[in-house]
């Protein structure tokens, strides 16, 4: 239970925290405190191991919240530069479908040990196991406490991430922190989740996939739509397509949830005269089981809860089908609707949205409006991304932003070893 001194303390060992350390050490002593018995854990697991750590299409447009005060940032911390920070690091970088950002050697691991030798061989330390419950000012110093003891420090980094996959990490406690210290934080939701069905409707279709269209709806309107697989789950949607409207089923009222549902065109590239067309032609085979008319089209499973919705009990053979059921079968291919139940829940999230608005930090800085010597960074301010890379990217430039400043507030003479 000792009491240390330092120039420096972040709170974090996450992505933004291990960036805004390895430029802090180069301004003075550092220690980075991290609630989990590891660093990196959520890191570790991004991309499925092989860290998406970016986008070459990073843009305002792919990022949600406060987005016209994050547009300085991004713009300043572009994806070619944030590349040439990796090079400079020896981390080579490389891009795969989508303009997604990968390290060379496809390992997370990579990625975690640059940002860790950054601030290792500076002299920076990180202890793990050192979750903080508390911050207060005291004789020109931040102390830090908690159960595992108490760090000063003259500046705070507050890297905690947001509550988003709690098993790898995902905790409220920086919230909590940043509003002991005045800020406020707006509605929090997980985003980029699967979405869940009434379970009768999501049982039968569990582990089947389709490329399709998928699209939310309220009665009133239309508010959004992606296009991709969609993985059926004994729960309800998932897939990249899926998260990608998560956020705007979160931003609904909640009498807008309650009507809320999903429109899936399984066969978007074709029209729907075209798919009428299909259905005759397929029909027309004498010895054809009705059951297997849509097989050669889309995924069995899918296939079956299709004709089942659209027509119900069905003849020996499609040459039975009349032509109203044959237009009933090409609407539900077209428009297969789900209601939705709601999400995955925060286990299952990849993401925070919500969190300190950008009002109450100076963005060229980092800096706390409201408690000067603290800086935020990542998912803990009020700004979140699309999914494929678009949050990392936020994660690194905020970190590096949030630590250059802070090191600078405390020595303004120290050369950098990059520029950016």
């Amino acid at each position: 239970m000792g009491e240390a001194a330092f120039e420096f303390a972040i709170i974090g060992a996450g992505a933004s925290g291990l960036a805004a350390a390895g430029e802090t050490v180069q301004a003075g002593s550092t220690v980075v405190l991290e609630a989990k018995q590891r660093p990196g854990k959520k890191l570790l697991a991004t991309g499925n191991g092989r860290c998406n750590l970016g986008n070459r299409n990073v843009s305002p447009e792919h990022y949600h919240g406060d987005v016209q005060r994050a547009s300085r940032i991004l713009e300043r911390f572009s994806p070619e530069k944030l590349e040439q920070f990796w090079r400079k690091n020896g981390l080579l970088c490389r891009e795969l479908d989508e303009g997604r950002l990968y390290p060379y050697g496809l390992q997370a691991a990579s990625v975690l040990e640059c940002l860790l030798r950054r601030v290792e061989r500076r002299g920076g330390e990180v202890r793990c196991g050192f979750p903080v419950e508390e911050i207060r000012r005291e004789q020109g110093f931040l102390t830090l406490s908690g159960p595992s003891g108490r760090v000063r420090a003259r500046r705070v980094i507050l890297a905690c991430g947001g509550m988003a996959s709690p098993p790898l990490g995902g905790t409220d406690a920086g919230c909590r922190l940043a509003q002991s210290l005045g800020h406020h934080v707006t509605e929090l939701f997980p985003t980029l989740v699967a979405l869940t069905v009434p379970p009768e409707r999501a049982k039968p279709l569990k582990g089947a996939r389709s490329l399709a269209e998928i699209s939310l709806w309220t009665k009133a309107r239309g508010v959004a739509s992606s296009r991709g697989e969609v993985q059926f789950t004994g729960e309800g949607l998932s897939g990249i397509c899926v998260f990608e409207i998560s956020r705007a089923y979160g931003e609904l009222s909640a009498a807008e949830k309650r009507e809320a549902e999903f429109s899936v065109c399984l066969m978007p590239e074709v029209g729907p005269g075209d798919v009428f067309a299909l259905l005759r032609s397929a029909a027309s085979s004498p010895i054809l089981p009705a059951q297997e008319l849509l097989d050669g089209m889309l995924n069995r499973l899918v296939a079956r809860e299709v004709l089942r919705a659209a027509v119900g009990r069905l003849p020996e053979l499609a040459r039975e089908l009349r032509p109203p059921q044959l237009s009933a079968i090409a609407a539900k291919i077209r428009d297969f609707r789900f209601p939705v139940t709601g999400t995955a829940g925060w286990g299952a999230a990849q993401a925070m949205a919500g969190g300190v608005p950008l009002s109450e930090v100076d963005v060229s800085t980092l800096e706390s409006r409201r408690c000067p010597g603290v800086y935020l960074t990542g998912e803990l301010l009020n700004v979140d991304g699309d999914c494929g890379g678009y949050n990392l990217h936020w994660a690194w430039a905020t970190g590096l932003l949030a630590g250059r400043s802070a090191g600078m507030a405390a020595d303004p003479s120290v050369r950098w070893d990059h520029r950016i």
